[in-house]
């Protein structure tokens, strides 16, 4: 099977931009990456829906929060895959009432042209950094999400989504895989010293789990009120292979997008090559999900090794 998938690459938040105004303009990249490439499937960044504000602890940018299944976000990616005729994976910053408590989650979407919401990631693994080179205090907004779940398009194709700081956790992605993922759409919002490592880093987490991965960022500076200086989101958005491969990527441009027609029987081809789900050792990995921290490093003695 083939089909065509998109990756948009919008500009920051800029003076004189509205949360409105800001969404407008990704549905009009989105317009025109769809009106060029035609595709099954496009993806948007992290935060796309305002300026990044993990860089800052102000209680006031929770106001931004909103309802995922009902807000607005949401009813306008739906109208949008309606009128467009394609999936579309979107984020936001949600609100949700859980066992009468307000959590609030980064979180992403996808939509059908036809089933409307059919999936929604919460991210699960949330930064607080502060270091000479890094400031982002996500902690303050966000609750993990619990799950990491995979959804079928309207053709069967499994996709799963992970969002920013789960890249850097291979058990996500391996997880996704065990489950069947062909697509693993990575929405971003990064910047700063892993700018060099991002596409290598995707690429390796493509070639382990043998599938398609788009990874998703914005491109240029963005400043907050309350921040020293500005970040510089380096863009990258990229479409990869499941051998690792790079099939089609963008630099730094700001309101780009990227696309290209994929061969799912290339899944098939990659896990012939190297059948890495047939020879995993699950007996040996429970270290890995373990609760807690362990004291010391396991030596076997060499009786056990004999």
């Amino acid at each position: 099977m083939k089909l065509k998938l998109a990756g948009l690459q919008p500009g920051t938040f800029q003076e004189g931009d509205t949360a409105a105004s800001y969404l407008d303009k990704h549905c009009e990249l989105m317009k025109r990456a769809v009106e060029a490439e035609k595709p099954y499937l496009v993806a948007f960044p992290e935060a796309m829906t305002y300026a990044y504000f993990g860089g800052v602890r102000d209680k006031k940018w929770f106001a931004l929060a909103e309802t995922f299944a009902d807000g607005p976000t949401t009813a306008r990616m739906i109208e949008e895959a309606k009128k467009l005729n394609t999936h579309i994976m979107y984020s936001m910053f949600e609100k949700k009432v859980e066992f009468g408590q307000l959590n609030h989650y980064n979180s992403t979407g996808l939509v059908s042209p036809t089933r409307g919401l059919i999936g929604i990631y919460r991210k699960t693994h949330i930064p607080w950094i502060n270091t000479e080179v890094m400031h982002t205090y996500e902690k303050f907004y966000f609750k993990p999400g619990p799950i990491l779940p995979v959804y079928k398009l309207d053709n069967g194709i499994t996709v799963g989504m992970l969002i920013c700081y789960d890249r850097s956790f291979p058990e996500t992605w391996k997880t996704l895989y065990m489950q069947g993922a062909q697509i693993i759409l990575c929405a971003a919002c990064t910047w700063g010293f892993r700018g060099p490592f991002f596409v290598n880093e995707l690429r390796t987490r493509a070639f382990e789990t043998h599938s398609f991965v788009i990874g998703l960022n914005r491109a240029g500076d963005e400043q907050m009120e309350g921040e020293d200086k500005p970040r510089n989101h380096f863009g990258k958005t990229t479409i990869i292979g499941p051998t690792g491969d790079i099939i089609a990527g963008l630099e730094n441009e700001p309101w780009a997008f990227v696309g290209a027609e994929v061969n799912m029987e290339d899944i098939d081809a990659a896990e012939t090559l190297i059948p890495f789900r047939r020879d995993r050792r699950p007996d040996l990995y429970g270290v890995l999900t373990a609760p807690g921290n362990f004291g010391s490093k396991y030596f076997p003695g060499c009786d056990e090794m004999m």
